[in-house]
């Protein structure tokens, strides 16, 4: 998730009482299934926004919610400023970005604006993330390669070579996309997995842009994941908003709720699916099915064997 976004989000949430998530897709050049994202990210942070469906309806703030830090306490907000006034890169170079730290710094001026506030605190870093975010944004700035260990998920570990593109949060991660030389195609690396990160040599920019960047991984997204159904219990409906996007949910007429959506086919899929319980039920695919069958019963033997 972009930084920029989620707080430029928040502003105009803010400032138009109610906005659709088509609008905010639509403002932003992002997709609806990231709007979703965002706005969950924002409720993780303490921010009361609310939905209200229907016509005339749409993401708003609710009424008379009292929280103290919506922007940061006075050091943070200093500290903010001098990110996004310095780090171009790391934030993006647009004016509507520039617009926003401008209304920042406006309303920690206003009095009114101490009735606003959101703890933002867990998306402090901790020293080895800084100093990763800091080499990352010299690297992006000076043209020079990044040279790292990255661990995958079966823990084998291989050196890279990347021509930095963008950092990004998403999914509550920290994440480098850039061009990976060993690969030859764009990648998306979690800099939790990095290890041993350090600069290379110079290189010379490719054209694709960083909005053009993640366009090529949301595609490579889709293309490694898979269509799944999954029907959940009546209790379970009224949290389903909270994980995956409101247009694949459908409810049947004996008051079940149908989930239909692309999901990476991994183990992550399926400890999803488990972690509803006896409340989440795979229709389709076969596989799938048959996969958490399978990861059901090697569960069962680790504690039966």
């Amino acid at each position: 998730m972009r930084v920029d976004r989620l707080l430029s989000m928040l502003l105009i949430i803010a400032q138009r009482g109610k906005v659709t998530g088509q609008e905010l897709a639509e403002h932003f050049e992002v997709s609806l299934r990231t709007i979703y994202r965002d706005i969950d990210k924002l409720g993780e942070a303490g921010v009361p926004i609310a939905a209200l469906g229907g016509p005339g309806g749409g993401y708003y703030l609710m009424e008379n919610y009292q929280v103290s830090n919506l922007f940061l306490s006075e050091g943070e907000a200093a500290t903010f400023l001098a990110v996004a006034n310095s780090l171009d890169v790391l934030f993006g170079k647009n004016p509507h970005f520039n617009d926003m730290v401008l209304k920042f710094e406006h309303e920690r001026r206003r009095p009114s604006a101490d009735a606003w506030s959101i703890n933002l605190s867990h998306f402090s870093m901790e020293d080895e993330l800084r100093s990763s975010l800091q080499l990352m944004n010299q690297a992006l700035e000076q043209s020079r390669l990044l040279v790292f260990d990255y661990m995958n998920r079966r823990m084998d570990v291989e050196e890279r070579i990347v021509e930095p593109v963008q950092i990004a949060f998403s999914g509550g991660h920290w994440h480098l996309n850039g061009y990976c030389r060993i690969r030859d195609d764009y990648r998306r690396f979690k800099l939790v997995r990095i290890r041993q990160l350090r600069l290379g040599g110079h290189y010379e920019k490719r054209w694709e842009t960083a909005e053009a960047v993640q366009r090529l991984l949301d595609a490579g997204y889709y293309r490694s994941s898979i269509k799944v159904t999954l029907q959940f219990s009546a209790r379970i409906g009224g949290q389903l908003a909270e994980h995956v996007p409101k247009e694949s949910i459908t409810r049947t007429e004996e008051g079940h709720f149908i989930v239909t959506d692309y999901f990476p086919y991994e183990e992550g899929l399926l400890k999803f699916i488990i972690g509803f319980g006896k409340d989440c039920t795979v229709v389709d695919p076969p596989q799938v099915r048959h996969a958490v069958q399978q990861y059901i019963y090697e569960m069962w033997l680790s504690y039966h064997g």
